[in-house]
């Protein structure tokens, strides 16, 4: 009797420990959780929005700027459609060193006695800016366009603005102007003239 109680205790033991190891290797078969992580990342994508064009470069660097006494100038006419007039101001390096021009620089327009009349430029012609490289005796020019019919409050019979004789021309970037002869008369519309920014020739 004792004997067979003694091998119920091992009997029991033995399936005890199978159960056990049966047990663990079940745990050891079932894939390891994963924790997800919470933290929020910036996403950078190849298809993000690029940022709004401006439609004009930036200007490049220039140490050696075309200045108004490196420079001289002319006003070539150009077609004349009916009430509209069309010319190229040119500008040419009369130096012995090459310069750069960027832009679309100033103009003002001067009457018989040179006294400064109205003149609104605006900035809407091509071409847009680029960098011009004036070697000595090189040219660049720049696009002008303008009216010769009253506008607006002007006169209708007569002249609509003060006739100009010359112009103040200041290169880009800089503060004093070189004179040009100009001889197309008065321009009408308070003076506006479009131009384009400078180009070489």
């Amino acid at each position: 009797m004792a004997r067979h109680n003694r091998l119920c205790v091992i009997v029991a033991l033995i399936l005890l420990g199978t159960s056990a190891c049966g047990a663990r290797q079940n745990a050891a078969s079932e894939p390891t959780p994963t924790t997800r992580s919470t933290t929020s990342t910036t996403q950078t994508s190849s298809s993000a929005a690029p940022p709004p064009a401006t439609g004009e470069a930036s200007p490049p660097n220039q140490d050696n700027r075309c200045t108004a006494e490196l420079l001289s100038g002319s006003v070539e006419s150009m077609d004349a459609a009916a009430g509209n007039r069309s010319a190229i101001l040119v500008v040419k390096n009369k130096s012995q060193q090459t310069c750069t021009l960027w832009g679309f620089g100033g103009l003002e327009l001067l009457d018989t006695t040179k006294q400064p009349i109205p003149t609104n430029p605006e900035r809407t012609l091509d071409p847009v800016p680029t960098l011009v490289t004036l070697r000595p005796g090189s040219e660049a020019g720049k696009l002008m366009h303008w009216t010769v019919v009253a506008t607006g409050d002007e006169p209708a019979t007569g002249a609509c603005q003060p006739s100009a004789s010359a112009l103040n021309v200041l290169p880009p970037d800089e503060t004093a102007p070189l004179q040009v002869d100009y001889a197309f008369g008065p321009v009408c519309d308070h003076g506006k003239i479009e131009t384009s920014a400078y180009y070489p020739r």
